[in-house]
């Protein structure tokens, strides 16, 4: 038998089965963790945020439109918990060393000169607005389309591609200036 999709689970959450509820939880752990983790860089933080959304998810499940998809509502879920928590407790040191952290484990092969150092990198995404910041980790950290990427937002696609150029214009201002 197959495994039910997303949708049918929230289906089956939305009248009432608990398990269900725990399959999506279960299911979705990892990607909200890591969206949370690249927006605060604390590892306890990100539990935090994780734990919230999936409250959050218990709340609103009811209200979910099979319009979108299931991981961007998730996904916008994630981002706005993120951001509440990160707009109070901003931490730089941590953010940068999340961020060579996750360097360390997408690419242990020593001597990446010619790429940007994450912690840079990082100190960079961090400058941004709220909003080209919210793309940018979409987009760029979690692979999303600019299709995807705007569900996940409520906003246009168009205006994602808006931000992304924003954040890149931004990008190579700050390293005009650190020469």
């Amino acid at each position: 038998m197959d495994s039910p999709t997303d949708i049918e689970l929230v289906d089956l959450a939305v009248a009432g089965d608990a398990a269900a509820f725990e399959r999506l939880v279960d299911r979705n752990y990892l990607l909200v963790y890591k969206v949370s983790y690249k927006w605060c860089g604390v590892k306890e933080d990100a539990e935090d945020i994780a734990q919230e959304v999936f409250v959050k998810l218990a709340r609103k499940i009811n209200t979910f439109k099979q319009g979108s998809s299931f991981k961007t509502w998730l996904y916008r879920i994630t981002t706005n918990t993120a951001k509440d928590l990160y707009r109070k407790n901003t931490n730089r040191a941590a953010l940068e060393s999340a961020f060579a952290h996750e360097q360390k484990l997408n690419n242990p092969a020593p001597g990446n000169e010619g790429h940007m150092d994450s912690a840079r990198l990082y100190t960079v995404v961090e400058k941004l607005p709220v909003k080209l910041k919210e793309a940018v980790i979409l987009v760029f950290a979690e692979g999303l389309s600019h299709k995807e990427a705007s569900e996940a937002l409520g906003c246009a696609e168009t205006t994602v591609s808006w931000r992304i150029f924003q954040a890149r214009k931004h990008l190579k201002n700050y390293l005009k200036h650190e020469v």
